[in-house]
């Protein structure tokens, strides 16, 4: 990771947690978004969750505005009672990733390189492109009325929500012998 970072910097978690303890991490994981939010340059999180009947597996992605803030609270006494707290909760230490940019939508296989860059912007624009136009024609319609900014915000949240959940994980898959040289399944 390179720390003179100044954009953006993704976390990405891999948790396995204990079969009946599902109830706890949530709780858990409530606590310790509560205690990263005040934390300067906290800029939010989403959680996937699994349905894998043992061990889940919740993977936990976090924003923090530049790498020199996200190192805070990485090294925050706050965070470091929260960890504490999780190790009952888990099967295995969480798996940790860092992302600056385009790699948190191409995590590659056990064992895989990460794609070259010109690689995931051309995957990335594959995706973009028919999205961006399928909106326009759908979803801009419907909101044309609305302020400026709120029709604004409200089309980047689907368009956020449409390419990490639904878009980027099919792409991923569909490109994957391009991208990583092997097929995913």
């Amino acid at each position: 990771m390179d720390q003179d970072q100044k954009g953006p910097v993704t976390v990405v978690i891999r948790h396995r947690v204990k079969s009946g303890k599902e109830s706890e991490f949530e709780e858990w994981l409530r606590g310790i978004t509560r205690a990263a939010s005040p934390f300067v340059g906290y800029m939010g999180f989403n959680v996937v969750r699994s349905v894998a009947p043992v061990h889940p597996e919740y993977v936990v992605f976090f924003r923090f505005d530049t790498f020199a803030n996200l190192e805070k609270w990485e090294g925050s006494e706050v965070r470091q009672e929260w960890l504490e707290r999780l190790e009952p909760l888990t099967v295995l230490a969480p798996a940790r990733e860092h992302h600056t940019g385009l790699e948190v939508w191409f995590t590659p296989p056990p064992g895989g390189a990460q794609p070259p860059r010109w690689k995931m912007v051309v995957v990335t624009l594959l995706a973009v492109l028919p999205l961006i136009s399928l909106l326009q024609v759908t979803l801009t319609p419907l909101v044309s009325e609305w302020p400026f900014l709120l029709r604004t915000f409200a089309t980047s949240v689907f368009f956020c929500c449409l390419m990490t959940y639904l878009v980027m994980p099919r792409m991923t898959k569909l490109f994957s012998r391009w991208l990583y040289g092997v097929r995913l399944h």
